[in-house]
């Protein structure tokens, strides 16, 4: 006749295990003694054996499930046998309320309240113990809490510990003013934009030689004569040549608008954070008004006087990195503009030229941020290589036909 395997009571004040793993399937023979399944409870991981000899014929409670001591979980017959569809299976025995007194076990241990139980893997019950866990003060949206419950509660326990201990040891820093413009503009820029970056170099052994010919005449007009205005100038020639990189991206009506004028931003490092002054109409003006511009608004920057219209109005940015050094970057586009150039560290390296020889030459890496929704590769390399072209030959700059 039938055998109703039912799960055994494994050790005292245990009242109930989660199905581990079956490791007999249904249709495999068992020998009397041999571990049929795998049973967690909150104090020991056992594999129970098989109290009778013959075919697992029925597996009644699947992996995961959590049984109660004295429950039917399998039905095994003997060989050959015939079983009739319906089986009779005992009643389990109700879980009844352990008062803490009479057992001498914490209600916690056990997780049994005397209105409402938990219902806990062992697992998950041994975890929350080890821990101090009271997990009846808790809600869940499962009825049955599972050890990766308890590892949830034990690392936002774990994060709010850190918390307290970290913010005696840090300095908090509200975001506000120029930086949380700057978070909140950086973050718009790479929510919308398509960021991608073109990267080349130019050999500006050339324009070295010109800027330091021209720096003591700057001087005498006081001003101080860096590589940015030369940068600028090239730009603004390119830029006519390639109408798209002049240009923002209206994400609202979805159309690309293509500017006329050049404004250019340059990003400026203050201790407040970056801004981007802007140079309107570059195009109209000399390399000498271009160089004093940048410095009226780079002062006005680090002493935080910049005017709104200042800083409204571009429709191109450069960022100049080289001054601190580095390789080449990758910067954020100066969102709603669709493209920005990193003018990176001059540096001297060996190059071969055109007849295939070694020559030291004063070497730069430059970088185009540029959005993909509005520029291909193909016209941000062109666009690079047309710039190139006018720094490695700066004569050209100063030709009113170009």
């Amino acid at each position: 006749m039938p055998f109703i395997l039912k799960l055994p009571e494994i050790a005292e004040s245990v009242v109930e295990g989660e199905i581990l793993k079956w490791l007999k399937k249904e249709g495999e023979y068992v020998k009397k003694n041999e571990p049929i399944v795998e049973i967690e409870t909150q104090k020991v991981t056992v594999e129970i054996p098989s109290p009778y000899e013959g075919i697992l014929y029925k597996i009644l409670e699947k992996e995961g499930n959590i049984v109660e001591v004295g429950k039917p979980i399998a039905i095994l017959t003997e060989e050959g046998e015939k079983v009739e569809e319906k089986i009779e299976l005992t009643s389990p025995p109700k879980l009844v309320e352990i008062k803490e007194k009479e057992e001498k076990i914490e209600a916690q241990e056990i997780e049994i309240k005397v209105k409402d139980k938990v219902l806990a893997s062992p697992s998950a019950r041994k975890l929350a113990r080890d821990y101090g866990i009271d997990l009846s003060k808790f809600s869940f949206e499962k009825k049955v809490i599972r050890k990766k419950d308890v590892l949830t509660i034990i690392e936002k326990i774990e994060k709010e510990k850190r918390t307290k201990e970290e913010k005696k040891e840090v300095e908090v820093i509200p975001l506000k003013g120029i930086r949380r413009e700057i978070a909140f503009r950086l973050r718009e820029s790479k929510a919308k934009a398509v960021h991608t970056l073109h990267v080349d170099e130019a050999d500006l052994t050339e324009l070295v030689k010109l800027r330091e010919k021209m720096k003591s005449l700057a001087q005498d007009q006081g001003v101080k004569l860096t590589f940015l205005p030369f940068v600028i100038k090239a730009s603004v020639y390119t830029l006519k040549r390639y109408p798209y990189v002049n240009a923002t991206f209206d994400d609202e009506k979805n159309e690309i608008i293509l500017h006329r004028s050049y404004n250019i931003g340059i990003a400026v490092a203050t201790d407040e954070g970056l801004v981007v002054p802007v140079i309107k109409k570059a195009d109209q003006k000399s390399l000498i008004e271009i160089a004093k511009e940048i410095s009226m608004l780079s002062d006005k920057a680090k002493k935080r006087e910049l005017t709104l219209e200042n800083v409204q109005g571009g429709t191109f940015s450069i960022t100049n990195i080289g001054s601190i050094g580095g390789l080449f970057s990758f910067p954020v586009i100066n969102y709603p503009q669709v493209a920005i150039l990193g003018f990176h560290s001059i540096k001297k390296r060996p190059v071969i030229n055109e007849r295939g020889e070694i020559a030291v030459r004063d070497m730069v890496y430059l970088s185009l941020s540029f959005d993909h929704r509005v520029l291909d590769g193909a016209i941000a390399a062109l666009f690079m290589k047309d710039l190139i072209n006018y720094l490695e030959k700066p004569e050209l700059l100063f030709l009113e036909s170009i």
